[in-house]
């Protein structure tokens, strides 16, 4: 148990929180429990002793008893130590042992304090003030009749500051003692607690706020249930049975404890009057005066713990201990109804309530040995099951019928239905809004809802909750909103309708969706076609080949579309999206976090992606943006429960939409941006005529696909599903093949992410318009796109850098770092003293010279290999590529054992490292010789090693 987690169990769960110090502000307080926690933590990072108040407060303006708004504790100060009530920790352990057991106490949290003991009674419910003080009181009072010397100004007092688990004891500073748990006893209720205090409970002590309908409220259990049938409360419960047949020997408190019994039985009058007339002081007047009392002050019948309270051994051995509330339950008889006709269209109502379970209208009875027993006070369904994707496991869902909310989902994960996971099953149903009242009442129900889910295998297969759309089950299955579509093994491809995973149903109901006509969304491609708007045919072709890319080998590639506002471009991107769905909502915007695009990335599988107004991004955020949306997956992640889930996975297109090229913005951050520019297809979106005209044009593309959309997609999915998998994989094979001839151009390794974006559109605009589904022909989109490829390899080819200009971006960065040693023929090495770096040596240049010259005529250059291999890495760059292309050009001068001390020969003496070393009479590298002196007067070192005959890129 860390820090944090022991707090959130043993502090309120609202008001303000306090930690306390010893030195410096005593009193700070703050709002969050784990701001506590991060304070306390850097307290005792910094070796001060730290405190916590064990109650809240009402605000910051002290920790005072008046300022108390809740406690969730009774606590107990153990001192131990040299003169203290004992010796050591052990032996304080060994009392409060015996004081737990003889004042018959529940099991305490205790915790080692460092030399005593902090003990705490954690109540299931927070407690005001008033409520807690008699309680705490009682605590005090039961250890001193015990004789357990504590610390008696401590356990009453509501304001009380204890040394919190995970910190340290530094009362010795040279022997710190941490602060741990050493039993952990559970929580305990405050009718637990105050039962085995009620010998010195004093509830006069600090008046109690009424709770509800009185103390009357306290004994009875609310109901609403049917009247009882006297009779058979009488025959079933032994403690009303014998009350009755004993009436001379009942005491008032456990005869008033039978009249709420009869309070809530058929014919309330003649019963209490039967249950009462044969006592020696029995008054009708009397009787039915005190009837009434309880009808009109308590909500319901006397609760079994009331009757357990007055005489304990009237409920020895009672079989439906643990399963009702009352003994007035005993004589209900629930009639059973049939909810199917008000049940949610999709739950499955064909499947009977297993028995011993019924249907009522006060929600679901258990009849047991003849007695119906409440299980859920609410109507419930089961919905489906199946392997949750987004889960990682199997799940079971129900809907139920939540009070005041109506019918809501209710996902379980299946295993949580096994025998021996109460604990499990009761934490996510609470999770939920599901809790009930008793333990057994849990069991029932856990014991119904598995019972269920075998009833439902029986007569429904699994239906797995897909949580993101695309290819499913070997390229068989595809998932698009609440539609599967799947290949049948004639080839055929059928749709069912299907429940997604509960957290993405709004992507099924909302996003990817059907509206308005497909022949009016047909005739829209027809004005794009009449208007020559190129860029809005290409970026439908764009939306259509998503689904294609599955069968290239790559996971995802973006194109950019820039230009100036009013060009089109966000419309181009609502046309795509209008292929699959509703375009608004499916459109995202730039303002993202990394989770929330990964959640989109993952969601979309294989959809288009498309991003508004991406100038808004970041210069970095651009860059990650690409490499996120091409590494294809998202990175693991661990569930509530510690199990690592399957990542989110996707093989799309993505379209970026901004007024200035992204190239720029990334060229402007400099790192990577080979490999960045390389997943991007940027193309440039000028302003049609259509649109230079006014605004009426865009305006009407834009309500035609906006209100029609959706048929197309499903169309073209349709189609390409029948093809089937080999099928689309050689079409899109013979594509890359075909491309070349067809539009005469070919592409290097290095643009295969561009050549994918063109195969892949200019095939899927073929297609659609072989098939029907829009009205042109690829050829005029692809030569629009096609004229920009010279511009696009002109900006990869200006930004490129080969390892020797990255070494020169070293050198220049590091000059302060660096030592100059000159050689002089028959004289020792003597450094430049002058320019002696202050800092960590990275970089030795070693100038040879001829006698008597100041010229230098060779030398090499050192490199720190670990500073180097870092830097050259953030930089995008391979350094096994570095190595072998400088081994390559005979440029290396690393010395034999690869290390060297690179302030030898100077005043300064670090120890040896490893090197990497050059030759300064490379040609890149030969004009360093000839001004070496003059860098270290700070002239760039850029002007000084030659980069001007670049490399072009590998192909």
């Amino acid at each position: 148990m860390d820090t944090v987690d022991f707090l959130q169990r043993v502090l309120p769960a609202t008001g303000t929180y306090c930690r306390f110090s010893l030195t410096g502000k005593r009193n700070r307080f703050f709002n969050d429990i784990s701001a506590v926690a991060d304070e306390v933590a850097s307290l005792d990072q910094r070796g001060q002793d730290a405190y916590f108040a064990i109650s809240s407060f009402k605000d910051d303006s002290s920790r005072r008893n008046v300022n108390v708004e809740a406690t969730k504790v009774i606590t107990i100060d153990v001192d131990c130590g040299e003169d203290k009530p004992f010796a050591t920790w052990k032996q304080g352990l060994k009392a409060l042992g015996k004081f737990i057991t003889d004042a018959k106490l529940p099991k305490p949290l205790i915790v080692r304090s460092g030399n005593g003991l902090h003990v705490y009674w954690v109540l299931e419910r927070d407690l005001d003030r008033d409520e807690w003080t008699p309680l705490a009181r009682a605590m005090k009072s039961a250890a001193e009749a015990q004789a357990f010397d504590v610390d008696p100004t401590k356990t009453a007092d509501p304001s009380l500051v204890l040394r919190p688990v995970g910190t340290h004891n530094y009362k010795d500073p040279a022997n710190p003692k941490r602060v741990e748990v050493l039993l952990d006893g559970g929580d305990t209720t405050v009718a637990a607690l105050r039962k085995a205090l009620s010998y010195h409970f004093d509830g006069s002590a600090t008046p109690i706020k009424p709770k509800n309908n009185g103390l009357r409220d306290s004994l009875a259990v609310r109901s609403d249930m049917p009247p009882a049938v006297p009779s058979l409360v009488a025959g079933k419960c032994a403690q009303v049975q014998w009350a009755s047949e004993n009436q001379d020997k009942v005491s008032e408190p456990l005869w008033y404890a039978v009249l709420g019994v009869a309070a809530f039985c058929e014919e309330p009058e003649e019963t209490a009057k039967r249950w009462s007339e044969h006592h020696p002081g029995y008054s009708e007047t009397n009787t039915l005066k005190k009837l009434e009392q309880w009808r009109a002050q308590a909500t319901g019948p006397t609760t079994c713990a009331k009757f357990e309270a007055e005489r304990p051994v009237g409920c020895k051995g009672c079989k439906f201990a643990g399963q009702i509330g009352s003994p007035a339950r005993l004589g209900v008889r629930y009639k059973e109804v049939d909810t199917s006709a008000e049940a949610p269209e999709d739950v499955v109502t064909e499947v009977e309530l297993p028995k011993p379970f019924r249907r009522t209208s006060k929600g679901i009875m258990a009849t047991i040995d003849d007695v119906d027993i409440e299980v859920a006070p609410f109507d419930i369904y089961p919905l489906s099951y199946g392997y949750d994707e987004h889960l990682g496991y199997e799940v079971v869902q129900f809907m139920w019928n939540r009070p005041h909310v109506g019918w809501k989902v209710l996902t379980l994960r299946q295993a949580y239905l096994a025998d021996g996971t109460y604990r499990e099953f009761t934490g996510v149903i609470a999770d939920q809004g599901i809790v009930l009242q008793t333990k057994k009442q849990t069991e029932y129900f856990q014991l119904m809802m598995r019972s269920y889910m075998n009833a439902l295998r029986n007569i429904r297969t699994v239906t797995n909750h897909y949580s993101t759309m695309g290819w499913k089950e070997d390229n068989k299955v595809f998932v698009l909103g609440d539609d599967l579509f799947r290949t049948e093994s004639d080839g055929t491809v059928a749709k069912d309708t299907i429940r997604l995973a509960a957290h993405v149903n709004r992507a099924g109901s909302d996003m990817y969706t059907v509206k308005g006509s497909y022949d009016t969304w047909k005739a829209g491609t027809s004005i794009l076609r009449k208007g020559k708007l190129y860029p809005h045919q290409f970026s439908i072709g764009i939306g259509l080949a998503s689904i294609l890319l599955q069968f290239t080998g790559l996971k995802g590639a973006t194109v950019s579309l820039y230009g100036p506002s009013g060009s089109g471009k966000s419309l181009a991107q609502l046309m795509q999206q209008s292929v699959w769905g509703d375009p608004e909502k499916l459109h995202f915007q730039s303002k993202f976090t990394q989770n929330s695009l990964f959640n989109r990335f993952g969601l979309y599988g294989n959809l288009p992606m498309t991003v508004d107004e991406a100038t808004q991004m970041s210069d970095k955020d651009v860059g990650d943006y690409l490499y996120w949306v091409s590494q294809g997956r998202d990175k693991a992640r661990l569930s509530r429960s510690a199990e690592e889930r399957a990542p989110k996975e996707w093989a799309l297109f993505s379209t970026l939409s901004t007024n200035k090229p992204i190239s720029s913005k990334l060229i402007s951050v400099g790192d990577e941006t080979d490999a960045q520019l390389a997943r991007l297809f940027e193309l440039r979106v000028l302003p049609s005529p259509l649109f230079s005209k006014g605004s009426d044009v865009g305006r009407k593309l834009h309500k035609l696909f906006t209100t029609n959309y959706g048929h197309a997609g499903r169309d073209f999915l349709r189609r390409v599903m029948e093809i089937g998998e080999q099928g689309i994989s050689a079409i899109v094979a013979a594509a890359f093949e075909e491309f070349p001839a067809t539009y005469g151009h070919r592409f290097v390794g290095v643009e295969r992410y561009w050549e994918t974006v063109l195969v892949m559109v200019e095939l899927a605009l073929r297609l659609a318009h072989k098939w029907g589904i829009i009205d042109y022909t690829p050829e005029a989109a692809m030569k629009w796109a096609l004229a920009q490829l010279d511009d696009m390899r002109d900006a990869v080819l200006d930004n490129f850098n080969d390892v020797f200009d990255l070494l020169a971006e070293y050198v220049n960065e590091n000059l302060g770092n660096t030592v100059l040693v000159y050689h002089d023929p028959g004289k020792d090495p003597e450094p430049n003293y002058e320019r002696l770096p202050r800092g960590p040596i990275r970089i030795r240049i070693d100038g040879h010279r001829d006698r008597g010259s100041a010229k230098l005529v060779g030398g090499k250059m050192l490199l720190e290999r670990g500073h180097f291999r870092q830097w050259f890495a953030k930089r995008g760059g391979n350094y096994r590529d570095f190595i072998a292309q400088v081994v390559r050009d005979g440029a290396d001068a690393t010395p034999a054992s690869k290390k060297a001390s690179l302030g030898k020969n100077t005043p300064l003496s670090p120890p040896q490292c490893y090197v990497i070393g050059v030759n300064l009479k490379h040609p890149r590298l030969r004009s360093l010789l000839e001004g070496v002196e003059q860098q270290q007067d700070n002239l760039m070192m850029q002007d000084v090693i030659d980069i001007t005959r670049k490399r072009r890129p590998p192909q």
